[in-house]
Parts: structure tokens; C-alpha cells; sequence
């Protein structure tokens, strides 16, 4: 009985150490976002960008205000008939990150409906948007494919 109770208490200490290990991996994925929207908008070719302070935030994703996050970047085109919008969060709660992938999908919605007005913007947002996640990082791409691949880029980090 003695050394059945010894296995057991082995196999439950490397089952409690096997959960433990992949515990976290997941999540522990970060990088330095600001550093990274640097990267991927070096390009001369790329269209001139202007930040989306928080007030604008709330409208073009509504809820990101009630999320909180490491870090945020936010960058819309400059020129509304440009489909480019780079927006990247690091939620501070890891269970954040399906409700900011929500938020993402929202605004790829709400501009595919109609919200990027011109046909070729919405276009643009049909064809080019996509939110990647890693760890606690959440990402929206909407950035023509002549311009690199942005969503490639943060996956190989």
C-alpha cells in the first residue's frame, strides 16, 4: 500500500508540475508595442499616420476605455480614403483579451458595413484586416499587402 501511495503522490506532483508549466505560456508573450508600430511603418511608402488619442478611441472602439492595458497604440491614416489602421493593446488582465478581440471585430464590422464610406475603403478593410493575439497582446492590421505584413511580422517576434 505504501508504494502505491508514493506513485500516486509522484503522479499528482507531475501532473501539478505539468499543469504549472504550460500555466502561463500563453500569456507570457510581450514585446514592446510602440517600438514594433516603429518597424512596420518605416517604410517611405507607407501613408502618413496620425496617433488616435483616447477620446477618438472610445469612438472608433467602443469599450477599449473600460479594459486595462499595459500598453496601447493606436494609428489611423491621415486621409479617410486610405484603408490603414494599426491598433495594438496589451491588456492588463489576460481574461481582457476576448473582449478586445471583440472590440477589434466591432470596428472591422462597423467599417466594412459602411463606416469606411468609399467603396475601395471598404474594400480595403474587407481584404486586409486582421486581429492577431498573442499571449496578452492584441493586434489589428488593416494595412495593404504592398506594405509588408504586419500580422507575419508580430507572429515571428
Amino acid at each position: 500500500m505504501k508504494k502505491m501511495d508514493r506513485f500516486a503522490a509522484l503522479l499528482l506532483a507531475l501532473c501539478l508540475i505539468a499543469a504549472l508549466a504550460s500555466c502561463g505560456k500563453a500569456d507570457s508573450f510581450t514585446t514592446d508595442l510602440t517600438a514594433f508600430y516603429g518597424q512596420i511603418t518605416a517604410d517611405e511608402g507607407f501613408p502618413m499616420m496620425m496617433e488616435i488619442d483616447e477620446d477618438i478611441a472610445e469612438n472608433f472602439y467602443p469599450g477599449l476605455a473600460a479594459i486595462e492595458r499595459k500598453q496601447t497604440v493606436l494609428y489611423t491614416a491621415a486621409i479617410s480614403a486610405t484603408p490603414c489602421e494599426i491598433a495594438m493593446v496589451e491588456v492588463a488582465d489576460p481574461a481582457d483579451v476576448k473582449a478586445a478581440e471583440g472590440i477589434f471585430q466591432a470596428r472591422i464590422d462597423a467599417q466594412v458595413a459602411g463606416g469606411a464610406w468609399y467603396p475601395d475603403t471598404i474594400e480595403g478593410w474587407e481584404k486586409n484586416a486582421v486581429i492577431v493575439t498573442r499571449g496578452s497582446c492584441v493586434c489589428l492590421f488593416v494595412v495593404d499587402p504592398s506594405l509588408g505584413d504586419p500580422a507575419a511580422a508580430f507572429n515571428a517576434l
